[in-house]
């Protein structure tokens, strides 16, 4: 007989929280990955939905930084609702066949993945409450298809509370 051992739980997560090493050149704050979300990851036994890293693959890994109003082109609006498409036919997928899927982890600062916060300006960048484009094509995609997922900006600043908000959901 064969043992399926699924836990059936889902978590959609930043590119990033996973992969430091795809971040802008001296704005990584972890060697590899977010530890602290990764460990409540695997304490809790949730599978993980990685999102592609909507900046590297747009503009590559020596990109230079840039805030929300720099990327926000038709081009790259364009780039993001597919990557968009893509994520939520996954969440899609999953639901119809009877997984959950518990929570969506953006990073919050990030010009793309930010949930609560991204940069913001021209001259100089500064944090303002909004979402990244990637976000806001999540958002809107979600509400299309009358999705609901909820989402956490995590930060460096406050990972611990962050991970405890994880904690909750997962429980």
């Amino acid at each position: 007989m064969i043992q399926d051992k699924r836990s059936r739980k889902i978590v959609v997560v930043a590119h990033c929280i996973l992969n430091q090493n795809s971040r802008v050149l001296g704005i990584a704050y972890y060697p590899g990955m977010i530890n602290e979300i990764v460990d409540v990851l695997r304490k809790y036994e949730v599978g993980v939905i990685q999102m592609p890293c909507p900046e590297l693959t747009y503009a590559g890994l020596l990109r230079r930084s840039q805030t929300k109003e720099q990327y926000d082109t038709p081009a790259f609006r364009r780039h993001c609702r597919q990557i968009a498409s893509g994520i939520v036919d996954q969440v899609q997928e999953y639901s119809k066949n009877g997984f959950k899927v518990l929570a969506l982890l953006g990073v919050d600062g990030s010009p793309t993945c930010g949930v609560d916060e991204t940069s913001s300006g021209y001259k100089e960048a500064e944090l303002k409450k909004a979402q990244g484009i990637l976000i806001e094509e999540l958002q809107s995609e979600l509400k299309e298809r009358k999705v609901a997922v909820p989402m956490k900006g995590v930060m460096h600043t406050r990972v611990s509370q962050d991970a405890s908000w994880l904690k909750k959901i997962l429980t």
